[in-house]
Parts: C-alpha cells; sequence; structure tokens
C-alpha cells in the first residue's frame, strides 16, 4: 500500500485549514478598507472542522474521506463566488489569497485520496502488488478442482 499519497492529502488539508489565519476576503467592512480573516467567520470555522475530521478519517483508513475533503473545498469555493463578508454597499467583498490556498489544497486532496481509494480497490482485486489477475479455485497443496 502506497500511504505517500494519503500523506501529502493530510498535509494539504493542514494547509487549507492553515489557511484560515490569512485573508479571506479584501476590501471587506463597510467602509471597504477592513481585511477579514477566515477564522473569523462562521465558514472559516466549519472549514477547520471539516479539514480536522477528514484527517482523522484517513488516519484511521476509511477510503470515502475524500468527502471531506470535498466538502472543505465547497467551502471555500462558495466563498469565491458568494462572500459571506460584509462590503461595501452594492459590492460584495474581494477573495483573499486564504480563500484560494484552501481551494487548491482540498481539490488537490480530493484527487489524491481518490486516486488512493481506486488504487486499493484495484490491487485489493489483484491479488496485491503483482499484475496477475485473481485466481479461482484452490491453490496450494489441494490443486485445482473442478
Amino acid at each position: 500500500m502506497n500511504t505517500s499519497r494519503k500523506l501529502i492529502a493530510q498535509a494539504c488539508l493542514v494547509a487549507a485549514g492553515a489557511a484560515m489565519l490569512l485573508p479571506w476576503h479584501l476590501n471587506a467592512g463597510l467602509s471597504g478598507n477592513q481585511t477579514v480573516l477566515g477564522i473569523s467567520i462562521g465558514e472559516g470555522r466549519l472549514l477547520i472542522l471539516a479539514c480536522a475530521v477528514t484527517i482523522g478519517l484517513i488516519r484511521i483508513a476509511w477510503r470515502p474521506a475524500w468527502i471531506g475533503a470535498g466538502f472543505a473545498g465547497a467551502i471555500a469555493a462558495r466563498e469565491i463566488f458568494d462572500p459571506s463578508g460584509i462590503g461595501p454597499p452594492g459590492q460584495p467583498p474581494d477573495p483573499g489569497i486564504g480563500v484560494w490556498i484552501a481551494v487548491v489544497a482540498s481539490a488537490t486532496a480530493v484527487v489524491l485520496l481518490v486516486w488512493e481509494m481506486f488504487a486499493d480497490v484495484s490491487g485489493a482485486a489483484g491479488g496485491g502488488d503483482t499484475d496477475e489477475p485473481p485466481r479461482r479455485g484452490f491453490s496450494g497443496p489441494l490443486g485445482r478442482r473442478r
């Protein structure tokens, strides 16, 4: 089993969670000159929770952990297209660098986790690391019976 994809996916989710300490919204506030960090809004806190739970699911080797990484990415992507910060009248706040880092890191984690999931399934069906198809019937001292 190749665990490097899982470790890289965990590192990506840590990076997505750490992106909450970076600016999420620029030109926010009623005057339009405030910067909002991701940790200070509800979506940022939800993203940190989703990243932490997903890292835990990866650690216990739960194959569909990619769903949690996708949820974290969806939260961050929603903030790009529909920001939750308060902007000047008639103008929504601009997305900051933290949102973009969270989206890219979460998308990378999803790709790696889906790849790992399919690699585990195909490896188990083929009998491990060999390229031989699975054998049917008895093996060992009993030989093949029909």
